[in-house]
């Protein structure tokens, strides 16, 4: 399984101390979920822009994907649908398609991350 497009095992070294691990995993991770996604010939916009919303979430959540909560999603859309830059409910729901597309692929066992 480790040479599957964006397994662990291609983008996180065995044996290798990082100062910030997790932002080192995180890093690892978004780079897999690219690698993955170009592997079924996505355009680069588009890998490009999900990866750039799920960095945006990362920071509105103040958190890393372990420990997002639904209340995170809750919050954040709440904040896009409201304000000066409020944005539409097909774009909100566009947002929330990229994250669950994130989130599955952290979870499928197939790519090894809850490992």
């Amino acid at each position: 399984m480790v040479g599957i497009p964006g397994s662990a095992g291609l983008v996180l070294v065995a044996g290798v101390a990082h100062l910030n691990e997790e932002s080192a995993v995180f890093e690892a991770m978004l780079t897999g979920w690219g690698r993955q996604q170009a592997s079924r010939l996505l355009g680069e916009k588009t890998i490009s822009d999900r990866v750039r919303l799920v960095r945006r979430f990362t920071e509105f959540a103040e958190s890393y994907p372990w420990s997002w909560g639904p209340g995170d999603v809750e919050d954040f859309t709440v904040s896009l649908a409201s304000g000066d830059g409020r944005r539409s409910p097909s774009t909100i729901r566009g947002y929330h398609l990229a994250l669950r597309m994130f989130c599955d692929y952290l979870t499928d066992a197939r790519y090894e991350w809850p490992r």
